[in-house]
């Protein structure tokens, strides 16, 4: 088994590309859904997966001392989703993911100031590179492509807290516990907006819902364990490799072209994702 963050930067790295592949199904799933109802059944779907481990922990497994950091968790990770499913609905896929992932330079500054973690100097610099490569990919056209990125840019900062939470619920309680009070909690608030806003569904979509219920559990999983085993200062610019898998499944299914401005914020973002885990300048 290798070091702790580098087992821990796997199992971002899995987690991401299956958070890319939920993206790309709810940017599928919103021409028959809408937001509410995709965020309720992405919920309860996982919900459903992750039954074999709650049925294993049993009740003792499940009992927490934490419900309130459990409820921030989760009130916090469910308005980022409403905010990042309608996003995905309007942008393409790549440069959605790319809007929420400002998520690891918000990291470490919440990091710094709630769990008092330092951060390097090559880190600062890799935030820096990050912000730049950032600015190659968005590149705000159309008339409410501001709107769209702004309500990114909100959710990026939720999902930074969301991980930050997680690190601070690490040190308790384990991963399983973590991921079903959010899903939990999550389907519970996210089902009085759907039953407010449903119409009904074509049989086609049901698949995809148990899919991406499927991969949001085993993605909400090996995200928690990540954080579980190396501080998000270290790891977090590595949820940058989604927007590599969602630039390939945009490209794919909706013929999203991979521009050259993508390509050069990938290169930055990459060396900068280096420089966090490596802590050298250089490979």
């Amino acid at each position: 088994m290798g070091s702790p963050v580098v087992v821990g930067a796997i199992c971002l790295i899995v987690a991401e590309a299956l958070f890319a592949g939920i993206g790309a199904l709810v940017k599928h799933l919103s021409t028959d859904m809408n937001q509410f109802q995709l965020v309720f059944f992405r919920n309860l779907f996982a919900l459903i997966a992750l039954m074999p481990w709650i049925l294993r922990m049993g009740k003792v497994g499940l009992k927490t001392e934490h419900f309130g950091l459990h409820l921030l968790r989760s009130t916090s990770g469910l308005i980022a989703m409403y905010c990042f499913f309608y996003v995905l609905a309007h942008i393409p896929l790549a440069q959605a993911m790319m809007a929420l992932l400002v998520a690891p330079f918000i990291v470490p500054i919440i990091a710094r100031i709630w769990l008092k973690e330092l951060i390097s100097h090559k880190s600062l610099m890799a935030i820096g590179l990050g912000f730049i490569g950032a600015g190659f990919i968005l590149r705000p056209e159309g008339e409410n492509m501001n709107l769209f990125i702004l309500l990114a840019l909100i959710c990026a900062t939720l999902v930074a807290f969301t991980k930050c939470t997680i690190r601070k619920l690490s040190g308790s309680e384990p991963p399983a516990r973590i991921v079903f009070y959010f899903t939990f909690l999550a389907t519970i608030v996210s089902l009085v907006p759907m039953l407010l806003n449903w119409h009904a569904l074509p049989e086609a979509v049901w698949k995809w819902l148990g899919l991406m219920g499927v991969m949001a559990a085993a993605g909400q999983l090996l995200m928690t364990k990540a954080f579980q085993l190396a501080s998000p200062v270290r790891i977090g610019l590595l949820t940058y490799s989604s927007v590599f898998f969602a630039a390939l499944l945009g490209y794919i299914f909706w013929a999203e072209p991979i521009s050259a401005g993508l390509i050069g914020g990938a290169v930055l973002i990459i060396w900068a994702a280096n420089m966090t885990l490596r802590q050298r300048w250089l490979w």
